[in-house]
């Protein structure tokens, strides 16, 4: 993974709304992107109307939210468009992004990697984002909430301190067998 990419993805559900947020986030966005564009990025933290060319002559009107570096979810230059949710415009919309040269689709995990990186998030912040998104029932987003939470965290710390003195006594007892003051 490398942070110097410009990143794009798709941040909410496919086809389960009328709208769709497409998240972009790396640094020197807005010169990067502006191409793409029908105009400049909304100042620092400013939300403005911008047009995405998907073809020579073809562009789609997009509500934009820019937040510069550092004070964005990833730590780096963030732009959101909120476009129209439609399957197939929002694959020619990644496709239009992706091929500015410099701008790739994001891995799964990538953008909260980036937060994790720029010390945004901690770890265990990550994994809880990692863990409501897969989530599927209830009791999968109770426990993304424990691990948000850190419950889960001191809990598991607890039971590797332990794990851990009783490895050592075991060792201990294998190791000095032929002495009889050990225990």
């Amino acid at each position: 993974m490398l942070v110097t990419d410009t990143i794009v993805a798709i941040a909410s559900g496919w086809g389960q709304s009328a709208h769709a947020l497409i998240r972009c986030s790396g640094p020197g966005l807005a010169s990067t992107l502006v191409p793409a564009l029908g105009s400049a990025l909304p100042g620092p933290h400013g939300i403005g109307a911008v047009r995405v060319r998907l073809a020579p002559h073809i562009e789609l009107p997009s509500l934009a939210i820019y937040y510069q570096a550092p004070r964005s979810y990833t730590g780096q230059d963030c732009l959101e468009l909120l476009v129209p949710g439609n399957p197939l415009l929002l694959e020619r919309i990644i496709a239009a992004l992706t091929a500015i040269p410099g701008v790739r689709e994001a891995t799964p995990g990538e953008f909260s990697a980036r937060a994790y990186l720029h010390g945004k998030l901690t770890l265990e912040q990550a994994e809880a984002v990692a863990a409501t998104i897969a989530a599927r029932t209830q009791d999968d987003l109770d426990a993304a909430a424990s691990i948000a939470s850190g419950i889960s965290f001191d809990r598991y710390r607890d039971w590797t301190e332990e794990v851990a003195t009783l490895l050592a006594l075991v060792e201990a007892g294998v190791d000095f067998t032929d002495q009889e003051d050990v225990v």
